[in-house]
């Protein structure tokens, strides 16, 4: 036969699942997320309604999208990528607006 020993009976069948690790929980201490920076919202609406309206809305989005950047990246809000996001589509907007009001007739 086999030279290998009989198997042993184990009990060690119990074992609880693992617990999700939360990203925001550092050593134990439950965190909340931080808040979404309005200023980035509102630059993001701006840019998306100026793709609609165009004139100098892209420009205004533009700039509410870059106050939200400066003020994330010193006080740590979300939203950077709907700043960024909003940031490109309004001055999309504004070159379009140029071109078609200055070029174009």
């Amino acid at each position: 036969m086999t030279d290998f020993p009989p198997p042993v009976p184990r009990d060690d069948y119990d074992v609880p699942a693992p617990v999700p690790v939360d990203p925001w929980a550092l050593d134990g201490v439950q965190r909340t997320r931080p808040p979404f920076n309005r200023t980035a919202i509102w630059g993001f609406v701006l840019a998306c309604v100026g793709l609609i309206v165009f004139g100098f809305v892209g420009a205004l989005a533009t700039a509410l999208c870059g106050r939200a950047l400066r003020t994330i990246r010193r006080t740590g809000a979300r939203g950077r990528g709907l700043a960024i996001a909003g940031m490109c589509i309004g001055l999309i907007d504004f070159v379009f607006y140029v071109i078609g009001r200055f070029y174009l007739g």
